[in-house]
């Protein structure tokens, strides 16, 4: 004949009951602070990557007698253009033909809010090239609220 086990403790007298929700509870805010971080800084990195590409591309331009603002606004990527600041200038202290120097900045902020402290100010991005022939214009800026430029 087929005996049934004998039945388990009352779900009331269990001790393991609501273990889950007790554990879920206290890794959650740890979990949230990780994946913010990682949203805030992928885009902090990806708009200094934007940052370090429009300054190339500024600077290759501006070298073989280009027009340095247009391609560096150009060359933004995702960035809003109406705060990207673009100055350049041409450098012959070491002689002629000189240097391009080309600087970016753009204001940067939290996406999420929650590393705001942490992520507010400005990234710059400089680029030097050095000229191939005279430059027509030596210096220029858009945007540019203050800070220096020079190689």
């Amino acid at each position: 004949m087929f005996r049934f086990p004998p039945a388990s403790p009352s779900k009331k007298e269990d001790p393991q009951r609501g273990a889950a929700a007790v554990e879920f509870a206290l890794i959650l805010p740890l979990l949230l602070v990780l994946v913010m971080g990682v949203i805030d800084y992928g885009v902090f990195f990806g708009q200094n990557l934007s940052l370090q590409s429009a300054a190339r591309e500024g600077a290759r331009q501006g070298v073989t007698q280009g027009d340095v603002i247009a391609y560096t606004r150009q060359a933004r990527g995702l960035l809003d253009d109406t705060k990207l600041q673009i100055k350049f200038t041409v450098d012959t202290s070491a002689g002629a033909p000189g240097t391009m120097v080309v600087c970016v900045r753009y204001p940067q902020s939290s996406l999420t809010g929650f590393f705001s402290f942490a992520l507010n100010g400005a990234s710059e991005a400089k680029y030097v090239m050095r000229m191939e022939g005279t430059a027509p214009l030596t210096s220029g800026q858009r945007n540019w609220t203050g800070g220096t430029c020079a190689a």
